[in-house]
């Protein structure tokens, strides 16, 4: 298969596993060198020696924290290091936690909030100017359909996802017209390690995704210049659902599909 070959880098967050792991092979396969960063050294390093092997492409696999304060400058020390400038950044990095808010530990809330709002903005704000100058480049923010509304037992995730969205729009309009495209990337359930990571499994009536759907969908998307992407007809429905149907009633029942069930 031929492939276009670019000469600046594309940066994957969350780049050992998951949704992530699928960025980075679908970006390789277009030519893209490679920065993934991850927490997991080991996996992170298979990904790459699997990538430079199928694609021969130059991947660089960097294990950093990006939910510790300072992150997102390292981060940006660290590709600059390798590459004169950025093509793309995919903010993808996440976790989720399931349970009453007065049961999660601070500690967890604070690297949260870190990893899915701090790291993002500050992120963006330091390789955006580069290409705005250029006229050129791309963001994709990963955030979640749990951004569509407040959900009960994850006000948290939910919480930083809505705000995901609303910068990410917000940021995809202003940027519009220097050529840049930012993408949101809001996936429904997705066959990943996401809901084992994170402590529980809900009742899930709309089914899953694989990683494969979810990267086909936000890439086929961002080369038509879309800011927002739901993934098949699940993130259709959920987009759907929570704009028409009264708040309070998708409140309730995203509280009942998510709330941990007590064994007898």
């Amino acid at each position: 298969m031929s492939r276009n070959q670019h000469q600046g880098l594309a940066i994957v967050t969350g780049g050992s596993r998951g949704i992530g792991a699928e960025y980075a092979q679908r970006l390789a396969d277009r030519g893209y060198p490679l920065l993934l960063v991850g927490r997991d050294k080991d996996q992170l390093h298979q990904v790459r020696e699997r990538l430079i092997r199928d694609y021969h492409v130059e991947v660089i696999a960097e294990c950093l924290d990006l939910s510790v304060a300072g992150a997102s400058h390292q981060l940006f020390a660290l590709a600059q290091q390798h590459k004169t400038h950025i093509d793309m950044l995919v903010n993808n990095a996440g976790f989720g936690m399931y349970g009453a808010f007065t049961d999660m530990p601070m500690s967890r809330i604070r690297e949260m909030l870190q990893l899915h709002i701090n790291t993002v903005v500050e992120s963006t704000r330091l390789f955006l100017p580069a290409m705005i100058e250029r006229r050129s480049g791309a963001i994709i923010n990963v955030a979640s359909v749990a951004g569509f509304l407040p959900i009960p037992f994850m006000a948290e995730y939910a919480a930083t996802k809505a705000f995901l969205i609303s910068f990410s729009e917000a940021l995809a309009e202003e940027v519009r017209e220097a050529g840049i495209t930012i993408q949101t990337c809001c996936p429904g359930s997705t066959d990943t390690n996401f809901h084992n990571t994170a402590g529980h499994r809900p009742a899930n009536p709309l089914g899953s995704q694989t990683v494969q759907d979810v990267v086909q969908a936000s890439l086929t998307g961002l080369d038509k210049h879309h800011s927002r992407i739901t993934v098949g007809w699940q993130g259709w429905l959920s987009d759907r659902f929570s704009r028409f149907l009264p708040r309070t009633m998708m409140i309730r029942m995203a509280g009942n599909q998510v709330k941990p069930r007590t064994r007898d």
